[in-house]
């Protein structure tokens, strides 16, 4: 995301998106009653100097007052719905539009005010969007399983082909071979439509280390940018061991890793019963109160549907000097959280 103007004390901020993390983080941030302008296209009316009257399409701008967003992590598409809040020539006050917020738009977005979470939400988007993407591919016999990270979540693809038994040695290397062309096809396309730096070529095997080989020699360019590691796990699973450990600093950075080594951290104190994790509004809210919090997690979910019990919880926290993030509910992190309720806090000492 880039926010190309921003005058938070006038309620006004006009950014563009510029990736489907982006649109999962303007879910959070434009609510019901926000006033949205954008570029649109709209069916106008037919006037009588028209060809028989017909309505025809228009692009335009127009100001919609927010109603409400609708938002699905596996979509490419964030709908804004509501009524028409700045009449034009074409389009009268009070009728309804629906704003189809994808990559490229550009929309200005005005509040009456800004909290400091929203504030926060627009400067974590547009810091996020500098960090590069990860993809891991776990590499089995004629299978590959493939996780492409991003700061919201993790997609997940697969390709796979039956490259028969040892005995047909002739006929199997040859199948292997164009198992292996079709996997490193599929990675390459990949990291060029995604701007993907850096891939991890996993597996409890020798496979990641004979595709490996074979990248080197056809696709330099994804060789170059390429690293192998040793797991114990096959398929997703080996994704989620490369995810947890803690070697690779990219992957550290990057928000979806993140969210799952807290999570894993927050289950493990919960486990042992150290008193240092904290879940359900009673627990985390008490935490809070006597400035234990040392992280607070979140499920987008849960903050969007307790957003004005949420906002003063969250801004408590920062006050300490703890962390807070919000996780997408569709991640594995964001149902492991949901599963203890969609608030969790992990404490710097015991709450009494």
């Amino acid at each position: 995301m880039k926010i190309l103007k921003s005058d938070f004390g006038h309620g006004a901020v006009k950014i563009a998106v510029e990736n489907l993390d982006d649109l999962w983080y303007l879910s959070h941030v434009v609510c019901p009653g926000d006033i949205v302008k954008s570029l649109t296209t709209r069916r106008i009316k037919g006037k009588e100097d028209t060809r028989a009257g017909r309505d025809v399409r228009k692009t335009i701008t127009l100001a919609v007052r927010v109603e409400r967003c609708e938002f699905r992590s596996d979509s490419d598409v964030f709908r804004i719905l509501g009524t028409i809040a700045e009449e034009t020539e074409d389009v009268p006050l009070g009728e309804h539009h629906t704003f189809n917020v994808g990559k490229e738009s550009v929309l200005t977005i005005i509040k009456d005010s800004w909290s400091k979470t929203e504030i926060k939400q627009l400067k974590d988007a547009e810091k996020f969007s500098l960090r590069p993407k990860l993809l891991i591919a776990v590499i089995d016999d004629g299978n590959a399983n493939i996780g492409l990270v991003r700061e919201s979540k993790t997609d997940y693809f697969e390709v796979s082909r039956n490259i028969g038994g040892k005995y047909d040695a002739t006929g199997r290397q040859l199948r292997k071979d164009e198992f292996y062309h079709e996997a490193a096809k599929f990675i390459d396309e990949l990291m060029k439509r995604e701007n993907v730096q850096s891939v991890i070529l996993a597996g409890a095997g020798f496979e990641k280390s004979n595709f490996h080989r074979f990248v080197s020699d056809k696709y330099p360019l994804l060789a170059k940018n390429s690293m192998v590691e040793n797991i114990g796990s096959h398929g997703r699973n080996g994704i989620m061991e490369v995810m947890k450990r803690d070697e690779s600093k990219i992957a550290g950075q990057l928000g979806a890793i993140r969210d799952e080594r807290l999570i894993e951290k927050l289950l493990e104190e919960i486990g042992k019963d150290t008193g240092l994790g904290a879940y359900g509004p009673g627990e985390v809210e008490k935490a809070v109160n006597t400035g234990a919090v040392e992280t607070l997690l979140v499920t987008d979910n849960y903050f969007l549907e307790k957003r004005a019990r949420m906002e003063p919880v969250m801004q408590a926290v920062t006050d300490t000097r703890g962390l807070v993030h919000i996780i997408n509910k569709d991640s594995e992190a964001g149902q492991k959280l949901n599963a203890l309720g969609g608030l969790a806090g992990i404490l710097r000492f015991r709450v009494g």
